[in-house]
């Protein structure tokens, strides 16, 4: 129907709003997602080095796009957190008390002893020739490490709990030889209290079961 203007004459009709078209993505965009889509299966798959590579790909296409960052970022974590894990022989890194007191008698490891419990538990007891970095502090110590990573590291605090914490930060910093006394020092000091002192003799000194890093 035409509508009639002041003048007689025919008015325009109204045009119609234009279709909206959405852009077609581009090659880059569709390589882009591709990747991360590959990098994700391969992260959901526990093939954390492949995801973390795809995710770099994927990341060198797009920097501006925080998805296969963030994907870079678990992969990286879940990666390290996979060897760390997969090293772990039976006893996970401990040395039995007794282990301890025989190095010691046998003068057979000169174990760097680390005490992580608070400064006022260090002052009531502590095994002879350890140091102190108390676990909330433990990261401000760091240059009063040996200055070998293959030094014989042995950690405890009252029963094994707050020293597993320290041990795992000991070999993501590359202390291979880092070690948790069994049972911490309520163990060292039950032994000390109840037990002789091993004998010195020439029997090997029984120590933790190392890992196999030829793998």
């Amino acid at each position: 129907m035409l509508l009639l203007g002041g003048c007689g004459g025919n008015a325009a009709a109204p045009a119609a709003p234009a279709p909206t078209v959405e852009a077609a993505p581009t090659a880059d965009a569709n390589a882009y997602w591709d990747l991360v889509q590959q990098g994700q299966e391969a992260y959901d798959d526990a093939r954390f080095e492949d995801a973390a590579d795809l995710a770099r790909q994927a990341a060198s296409i797009n920097p501006a796009d925080n998805t296969s960052w963030e994907l870079l970022s678990q992969a990286a974590i879940a990666q390290a957190g996979d060897e760390y894990l997969s090293t772990l022989p039976g006893h996970r890194f401990r040395l039995p008390v007794e282990a301890l007191l025989r190095d010691q008698v046998n003068q057979s490891t000169d174990w760097f002893l680390i005490d992580v419990r608070e400064p006022d538990e260090f002052a009531a007891g502590h095994i002879e020739g350890a140091v102190n970095f108390p676990l909330n502090e433990f990261m401000q110590h760091l240059d009063e490490l040996p200055s070998s990573k293959t030094a014989p590291i042995l950690l405890y605090c009252h029963t094994q709990k707050r020293a597993t914490h320290a041990l795992v930060i000991m070999h993501e910093l590359g202390y291979i030889k880092t070690y948790n006394l069994e049972g911490g020092y309520a163990a060292y000091q039950e032994w000390m209290d109840s037990k002789p002192l091993p004998t010195p003799g020439p029997t090997p000194t029984p120590g933790p079961e190392e890992p196999d890093y030829s793998c």
